[in-house]
């Protein structure tokens, strides 16, 4: 079932019920005021009768009673009784009429109907000759109950084809609220795969039609630079791993094309090595990058990052020593962390590499954990050159690698420290220092 046709259903079930109510309402009113006036005028005039009555004779009595029922000002039908427990005293008026059963000793004063619903009677406590009575006043109510019954009518007739109107109406209403949905409906449909760039028409009006339109022109930004990158990362990881392979080939290639002395058959095996290296450290960086993107949340833990930071600096000290780098750290005790402790020391590790790469001998590479402003700090500074102005807001997208001299790593490392530091919830940062070399800086939110 459509939404247009759902809607429009629940409109006429509104819409019936409050018509049905507020019909039964109006109808009922109106008979309660009509039937109300002339209870107060009946039983206003009786109430002045009965005391005449009371104060007169039989006679007089009898000839109140008769000219009571000769007034036509409640309508042209009337009947007037006068009872005792003796029986009528007199009965004037339409004989046709039949009146309430009454107890004389009741002394009941107030409307009652006839038998028959005719007629409506105000009966009225009287005093005739001494004797307890009872005075029936009474008036037709059949104009009253004609007129009830033409409002009747009205409704029954009017309520079905107000219906019918209200919701051919609101079908149409419905159709025009939802035309523009319908609209990005198929403007989303004609939108293929490999044609992303295409976006929905931009709304005329800001309703929420025109938001959604919105935030789906929002999606297919993402989506079509999603696509980019993906299929550049492809082109960016081809790109990578035919170099090494071309070069692995070559080699093998020369060395199967004549014979070899067995020196030159090891330094062509250690040249093959070399490139498998390569290409492991390559498909190694290329699958945890693929790891990273795939993983929505990270299994936690608390994790020590000032420790971590001293493990991996006393790692990778010796090697810092044979360039000649004097490698510092510095860490503040109880710098917890939530997050994934393996990935925390591939960051530290890949970010002390870089340093390494490009500080030269003599140099100092100076690591640093600290909190500031509710979070966990990692610094790693070095007095390498620094970073080329244009290159600082690239480093971190794969395959980058800017002005690095020619096969110096893949372009990998630091977008592998962008992703961990993304997945748990934190930023890295890189900037060249005033004195000379540069700084990476990486935030992340403090475990309990």
């Amino acid at each position: 079932m459509s939404i247009r046709l759902r809607l429009t259903l629940y409109w006429a079930a509104v819409l019936g019920g409050i018509l049905l109510v507020s019909s039964f309402i109006a109808f009922t009113l109106h008979e309660r005021q009509q039937m109300g006036a002339l209870d107060a005028a009946l039983l206003e005039e009786a109430d002045t009768s009965a005391e005449e009555i009371s104060h007169a004779d039989a006679s007089r009595a009898r000839a109140i009673v008769s000219e009571l029922s000769r007034e036509h000002d409640l309508g042209a039908r009337r009947r007037v009784q006068l009872i005792t427990s003796e029986g009528v005293i007199t009965d004037a008026g339409d004989p046709g009429a039949l009146g309430p059963k009454v107890n004389v000793r009741s002394g009941f004063r107030g409307m009652l109907d006839g038998e028959d619903h005719a007629f409506r009677f105000a009966v009225v406590p009287v005093s005739v000759s001494g004797q307890p009575g009872l005075l029936l006043d009474g008036a037709d109510t059949g104009p009253i109950r004609k007129d009830v019954a033409r409002l009747k009518a009205a409704l029954l007739l009017s309520i079905p084809l107000i219906l019918v109107l209200c919701v051919a109406g609101g079908y149409w209403l419905a159709g025009r609220a939802l035309e523009p949905i319908e609209s990005v409906t198929a403007a989303l449909a004609a939108i293929e795969p490999g044609h992303l760039e295409s976006r929905l028409p931009a709304p005329r009006v800001a309703d929420e039609v025109g938001r959604l339109t919105s935030v789906i022109n929002a999606l297919l930004d993402r989506l079509e630079r999603a696509s980019a990158t993906e299929r550049r990362f492809a082109s960016d990881a081809a790109h990578e791993l035919r170099t090494p392979l071309a070069v692995l080939r070559t080699g093998l290639e020369v060395t199967l094309a004549r014979d070899r002395t067995g020196q030159e058959t090891r330094a062509a095996l250690e040249n093959a090595h070399r490139e498998v290296v390569e290409l492991c450290k390559i498909a190694e960086d290329l699958l945890m990058l693929a790891r990273l993107n795939g993983e929505v949340a990270i299994d936690r833990e608390p994790v020590d990052l000032a420790a971590i930071a001293a493990e991996v600096a006393s790692t990778v000290e010796p090697l810092a020593a044979a360039k000649g780098i004097a490698l510092s750290a510095n860490g503040a005790s109880g710098v917890v962390v939530e997050g994934n402790e393996g990935h925390l020391r591939r960051l530290v590790i890949n970010l002390l590499d870089n340093a390494l790469k490009f500080t030269p001998e003599r140099g100092t590479i100076r690591i640093e954990v600290a909190r500031e402003d509710g979070r966990a700090i990692l610094r790693v500074a070095d007095t390498g050159p620094g970073i080329d102005a244009a290159d600082l807001p690239f480093i971190f997208q794969r395959f980058y690698r800017g002005h690095r001299p020619a096969g110096d790593g893949a372009g990998l490392g630091l977008s592998l420290c962008h992703e961990i530091a993304r997945l748990h919830g934190g930023e890295i940062t890189a900037a060249n220092l005033p004195a000379g070399g540069s700084e990476f800086i990486v935030r992340l939110p403090l475990g309990s």
